[in-house]
């Protein structure tokens, strides 16, 4: 017993010293080591209506926890879709007030985009840590410095499979399952445009995912699970 509680210690205390370290170089996270059978479902640029609300409907159905990074704006239009992901149990990030381009932004400029969102989350009464997404997965010197200032950790995505593109809800299942591996991190769109496609796309991959043996997690709930 002795034993395993030392090992329990041991991975807590890596846990807390790799998201130090990700905090602190504000290198971006794009996917974890793992050997279980586990991916994270993220979705992009909501809350926005009723696409929003069909994904929820969906991961409701199948039980799974998501992750929405959401922008600020969307986030002060609909607070009851906040609220409602927060009562579903799923993690919320930011991902700036309005999906502008943050790379030639000043420090000061982006510590405060991102601290707006974070104050409207945290006012709507959002508790858990705010991870970052940068608009476009892009970075910079600049942003990077201004994630370490706010001790603030980027998760970005191992790919993306387009879906804001006028594709099929299949092909955006095929873009996924071609790169499906543990520990991936899935990105998708809930808002921003017509996001029909990438409902149906949900509910696809959820159910041959599952039938394949995997489980869905937050992303701070894969965070954790990292070698």
């Amino acid at each position: 017993m002795k034993l395993i509680s030392t090992i329990a210690k041991v991975g807590i205390l890596i846990f807390f010293v790799q998201s130090a370290f990700a905090a602190a170089t504000g290198e971006p996270i794009r996917h974890v080591k793992t050997d279980e059978k586990v991916v994270a479902l993220t979705f992009d640029d909501g809350p926005d209506k009723p696409y929003t609300e069909q994904i929820l409907g969906v991961l409701d159905k199948h039980n799974v926890k998501a992750t929405f990074f959401v922008l600020g704006g969307n986030a002060k239009a609909y607070p009851d879709l906040i609220k409602k992901i927060m009562k579903d149990g799923h993690d919320l990030g930011n991902h700036t007030m309005s999906h502008s381009m943050m790379k030639n932004k000043s420090v000061e400029t982006m510590k405060n985009d991102i601290a707006s969102v974070d104050k409207i989350l945290r006012n709507l009464g959002y508790e858990k840590e705010i991870t970052f997404r940068a608009p476009f997965g892009i970075t910079s010197p600049n942003l990077k410095t201004a994630l370490q200032q706010l001790d603030k950790r980027m998760v970005l995505f191992t790919f993306l499979p387009q879906d804001w593109t006028k594709i099929s809800s299949q092909q955006i299942y095929n873009n996924v399952m071609k790169q499906m591996k543990p520990g991936l991190i899935i990105t998708l769109h809930d808002g921003g445009a017509r996001r029909e496609n990438t409902v149906k796309a949900t509910e696809m991959l959820i159910d041959n995912l599952q039938k394949q043996g995997y489980r869905f997690v937050t992303v701070s709930e894969l965070l954790k699970l990292q070698k």
